[in-house]
């Protein structure tokens, strides 16, 4: 639309405004309406591009009520952008100058600005979801930072947890975790580590929230066993059936639970496929459910898509890498997944679910590309 393709011409160099403008006509209005897509185009005017964006939709919410979620990686460089060492692109003065980005811009730094940080091996990828409350202003600004953890058996070791709990979370917020809370967090991996491996941990940046957000990969058999295992009691066995009968099978799931000075209520379930037919089959039976309407349903199976361009023999030609010239980063080609659904569990028996789409970008490789330096020779 005109008044879309407006903004992204205002737009600073290196901004995620040219690749929310390439989703923005793609985007179902019975999931992500227009003036949401208008909201998130003018808050990405600021923000930093990246390989990996989400939209984050209640499914039975209000279409204008959707948060954007961007990826930072070190392999695409988004984390060069974002800690200040990429040979090209910096910050946006909005964000360079919030304090907010300010945190997230020396944790980055820290994690990634060379091999050998001492914090690299703990975590992989950020998750940054912005919260539409959040877009609006000098600058849209973090609401929840996600810290995705190893694949490795390390994530079950109580060195990985309190490193994360005693050095990377306080980073983060500015402020260190209660003792209790610190506590609870390691003995809720402990409890759920003979059914569970823990894969995220995030908390809230600006939400007046202190919980901590545990996400753990586990079977699917092994929900009820392992909320047992955790202390939620009447509770588990049937979230636990619940989750069976929603999956239909999708094996495995991941199960979120909030740690404050206790366990939070609220149990979230997430629910991953890969196939586009156990997506549809899925879609269905949230449907059956009463946890999405039709409209919406049909609107969602056709979200997915991948470019004509990487069906053929020149898909190689392709990569993630962002773009050294600010100028292409609307020529890059999303591919389009539907990432999960995360259906919460309420202790008044109620549910709710939530939709979560993805687009994931490549460009065409450019062989003469520069390479990003270290941080020490960025400096020099």
């Amino acid at each position: 639309p005109p008044a879309l393709r407006s903004v992204a011409s205002v737009a600073p160099a290196a901004s995620l405004a040219p690749q929310i403008a390439t989703l923005a006509p793609l985007l179902p209005p019975e999931i992500v309406a227009a003036g949401a897509t208008a909201q998130m185009l003018r808050a990405a005017a600021t923000v930093f591009p990246a390989s990996g964006i989400g939209f984050e939709a209640r499914l039975d919410g209000d279409p204008a009520d959707v948060d954007l979620c961007v990826r930072v990686i070190p392999e695409d460089r988004s984390a060069a952008i974002l800690g200040g060492w990429h040979p090209r692109h910096k910050l946006s003065t909005p964000l360079a100058a919030d304090p907010y980005w300010q945190r997230l811009a020396r944790l980055t730094r820290l994690l990634w600005a060379e091999e050998d940080m001492l914090l690299r091996p703990f975590v992989q990828r950020l998750g940054l979801e912005l919260d539409k409350a959040d877009l609006d202003g000098a600058c849209a600004r973090p609401s929840i930072v996600f810290f995705d953890l190893p694949d490795t058996a390390a994530a079950h070791s109580a060195g990985l947890v309190r490193t994360l709990t005693d050095i990377v979370l306080p980073l983060a917020l500015e402020r260190s975790l209660p003792g209790r809370q610190r506590q609870l967090i390691a003995a809720a991996v402990a409890a759920a580590a003979p059914f569970a491996r823990l894969r995220h941990i995030g908390a809230s940046m600006t939400r007046p929230d202190p919980a901590v957000r545990l996400v753990f990969g586990l079977p699917l058999a092994q929900v009820g066993a392992c909320l047992a295992a955790l202390g939620y009691g009447a509770r588990a066995h049937p979230i636990g059936t619940g989750t069976r009968m929603i999956s239909g099978g999708l094996d495995p799931v991941a199960l979120q639970i909030d740690v404050t000075e206790g366990l939070g209520p609220r149990i979230g379930i997430e629910f991953h496929a890969s196939r586009g037919a156990d997506w549809m089959a899925m879609l269905q039976r949230l449907v059956r459910h009463r946890l999405c309407n039709p409209e919406r349903a049909i609107a969602l199976a056709g979200w997915q898509r991948a470019p004509q361009e990487l069906q053929s023999p020149d898909r190689s030609a392709y990569a993630s890498r962002i773009p050294d010239d600010a100028a292409d980063l609307g020529e890059g080609l999303p591919v389009r997944l539907l990432n999960h659904v995360k259906v919460s569990f309420l202790p008044d028996g109620s549910l709710s679910a939530k939709i979560y789409l993805y687009a994931g970008f490549v460009w065409r490789r450019v062989e003469t590309a520069t390479q990003v330096p270290a941080l020490a020779r960025a400096r020099t």
